[in-house]
């Protein structure tokens, strides 16, 4: 597959996914939270436009770009996908700026911009689960119950009471 293709495919399976879990990967020593980040944009150049919610800290005391994963999951979803890369902070308002014009209206009171330059990519599908009936989960739930492969109970017989006195 070539790297247009690639990046095409990775493009639609984050937009289909929207959210993703960040986590910072830095070895500083303030690093930055674990958060929900909410996907808008992946651009030709393979960077991820994503917007977080402000931390608490005081944004100048982060690093400007730091190692983070973005892990994609939905409930339902029959993929999950893990992107790696360099995150960049925008947080002064001359680095807002460099933001493309198309998410400015993107951005709420308290979300910041981050780009994700993206390094790795992996993609993995879960195998479809099987939809049982109720009454073959009855049924499956009384086989348990009667079956001698899960028993929790033993009896241990000591043998005569009268050895034991």
């Amino acid at each position: 597959m070539k790297t247009k293709s690639q990046l095409h495919f990775i493009s639609a399976k984050i937009a289909a996914l929207e959210t993703a879990i960040l986590n910072c990967h830095s070895n500083c020593l303030l690093k930055f939270p674990t958060c929900l980040a909410k996907t808008h944009y992946v651009d030709e150049a393979g960077c991820v436009w994503i917007t977080v919610k402000k931390p608490l800290q005081y944004l100048n005391e982060f690093d400007k770009s730091f190692h983070v994963g973005l892990n994609y999951y939905k409930k339902g979803s029959p993929f999950y996908l893990n992107v790696f890369g360099i995150a960049r902070l925008f947080a002064d308002s001359e680095e807002c700026n460099q933001i493309p014009t198309a998410l400015h209206h993107l951005k709420e009171k308290d979300d910041i911009f981050l780009s994700v330059r993206i390094i790795e990519a992996n993609y993995s599908e879960q195998p479809p689960s099987k939809i049982k009936g109720t009454l073959q989960r009855w049924m499956q739930s009384l086989s348990n119950i009667f079956s001698s492969d899960n028993d929790y109970y033993y009896h241990i017989n000591m043998g005569d009471e009268k050895n034991y006195a």
